[in-house]
């Protein structure tokens, strides 16, 4: 995303702090070492790191005590942590996951492995980041009983899928979950799983790799690749041992892992983890209430409106000053909308304004956050993001616009539109908010001023 992405790596063996770093090289990541608890916690402090590779036999504070300090802290809670250890049994890991642990690796270290966890939990912990600068911005817009009817609804129980066809194996399971806290269902092959997530909420799934039919690996690339359930946790049980398919299936949005026969208290506490980090994406991608919406959205287009604009930069800004990230914004502007109104009516240009911001949404990230700006002018916030990446990102969505044919209803023809994009980066081009938002507003300008249909970037 332009910005490298902090790993502090913890071992008392100068050795492994050197395998480690190397097995993290071929990613776009920045490595920080320490070499035991109390070094651990101070480059903490210092540093912010983005994920923690602890490992859990030190002399002084071990990993376990490490975790728990780190999940305690408020200002510390979200930082992914991974225990990499030579101890081996599932008592360690049930222990280390109730510490706050969200990964556990045993020693030594496959790296393909590692960097496919490490992904996955920095790209989890950029979209909490996301969520939470979205929430404190949308405070402002509520009272506080907006706030608490917002809160409201009927607490629900987790839903969890047992997808096995040995019946055995699957009335274990649901033993060992026998009076927690979960709704359990159970099918016996992928394509019943697959119809079953189209019918009904499920949170979890608890998914056998060796299936007739659809094998566990195309069920799970099948959930991932449709956005209704991208969010539903994987839980694999398998007695698959091979590293290569463990690979494989991570690569395919496997979310973690056991191997049969399983353990009931490692079983419980990896379904606790994955079924709060299910929650919490729930909360990530939800509707916003209707009364935050009201405020906080453009109705013509229902892009986040030019007043909230201010809030939400204001709060990426402050947490870019924090962690040291760079943020890019970008201001479009249809070119020569105007005629576009005169010649086809201003219904018809409504339309195509409402086409264009979901055109934008569309092909914008997830952590990205869209706007109508005002009139036909747009603007979209870029967190974690270079000018080059800015760059490429912009150039993308032209051509996509570019290419597309806008309908009206209103109107029989064709509409093909283009924008000019000016690009602005903070902090390499501007410190404060308005100078900001002002230098991508002057290279807009310029854009239109050299043609149209073109992105320029501030200089």
């Amino acid at each position: 995303m332009g910005d490298k992405d902090k790993i502090l790596i913890v071992d008392d063996d100068i050795l492994n702090l050197k395998l480690l770093a190397a097995s993290l090289s071929a990613g776009s990541y920045e490595c920080v070492t320490a070499q035991d608890g109390y070094g651990a916690l101070e480059s903490i402090e210092k540093e912010h790191p983005d994920l923690i590779l602890l490992d859990i036999m030190m002399p002084g504070l071990d990993g376990f005590e490490i975790a728990a300090r780190v999940k305690e802290n408020p200002t510390t809670r979200n930082i992914p942590i991974i225990l990499i250890t030579a101890l081996d049994g599932s008592d360690n890991k049930v222990r280390g996951l109730e510490a706050g642990a969200d990964e556990f690796l045993n020693k030594p270290v496959h790296a393909a492995e590692l960097q496919a966890r490490v992904n996955s939990l920095l790209r989890l912990k950029h979209y909490q980041e996301q969520l939470a600068t979205r929430r404190q911005a949308e405070s402002r817009f509520l009272g506080p009983m907006d706030r608490q009817e917002c809160g409201r609804g009927r607490i629900e129980l987790p839903n969890i899928l047992v997808v096995d066809d040995d019946e055995k194996d699957a009335r274990l399971i649901q033993m060992h979950l026998h009076g927690q806290p979960y709704e359990v269902k159970t099918v016996t092959s992928g394509e019943a799983a697959l119809t079953c997530v189209t019918q009904e909420r499920v949170d979890l799934i608890l998914l056998d790799i060796l299936l007739p039919g659809i094998d566990g690996f195309e069920v799970a690339r099948s959930l991932k690749e449709a956005d209704a359930t991208r969010n539903i946790q994987i839980l694999a049980l398998t007695s698959l041992q091979d590293l290569e398919s463990k690979i494989k299936g991570i690569e395919l949005g496997v979310d973690d892992y056991l191997m049969k026969p399983v353990n009931s208290h490692e079983l419980r506490a990896r379904i606790s983890a994955l079924v709060k980090k299910k929650a919490y994406l729930d909360d990530l991608r939800s509707d916003y209430q209707s009364a935050v919406r009201a405020a906080i959205t453009d109705r013509l287009t229902g892009l986040y409106n030019h007043a909230y604009f201010y809030h939400v930069l204001e709060n990426e800004l402050k947490r870019a000053r924090r962690h040291g990230r760079s943020v890019a914004l970008l201001m479009m502007d249809i070119d020569d909308f105007k005629m576009i109104n005169d010649t086809m009516g201003h219904l018809a240009g409504d339309e195509i304004l409402k086409s264009l911001g979901n055109l934008i949404t569309v092909n914008a990230r997830e952590i990205d956050v869209p706007f109508r700006y005002g009139g036909e002018e747009f603007a979209l916030i870029l967190p974690y993001t270079d000018s080059r990446c800015a760059f490429s990102a912009a150039e993308r969505l032209r051509k996509i616009i570019s290419d597309y044919s806008f309908t009206s209803a209103s109107a029989k023809e064709f509409k093909n539109l283009t924008v000019s994009i000016g690009i602005s980066n903070f902090p390499g081009d501007a410190i404060t908010l308005e100078e900001f938002v002002k230098k991508a507003d002057a290279a807009l300008y310029r854009a239109k001023s050299e043609g149209k249909n073109r992105i320029c970037v501030h200089r």
